[in-house]
């Protein structure tokens, strides 16, 4: 399906995303004070407890420019990686 994005949703991937979507990021770059608000707030787009989690880009990246200073997900995912391992 053109526009979807599939993601495994391994304990691992769980965990990757809680450590760069930290606490001091989320109130730093987005309306929200932690990334389960952020998860609690788009699970109309994504169900984050799945095993595979597909979601609409389009909504994702209308999400994340609404609420965020990002433009895109996957800007979001680039800036809290490099953040959490020093590449500033």
């Amino acid at each position: 399906m053109d526009g979807y994005v599939y993601v495994d949703m391994d304990e691992d991937f769980r965990k990757l995303l809680e450590v760069i979507f930290n606490d001091d990021f989320m109130k730093k770059h987005t309306n929200f004070d932690n990334f389960e608000g952020f998860k609690y707030s788009s699970a109309v787009i994504a169900n984050w407890t799945a095993d595979k989690m597909v979601y609409a880009q389009l909504l994702m990246d209308n999400f994340v420019d609404e609420s965020t200073e990002f433009s895109t997900w996957e800007e979001m995912v680039k800036a809290a990686t490099d953040e959490a391992f020093g590449k500033h």
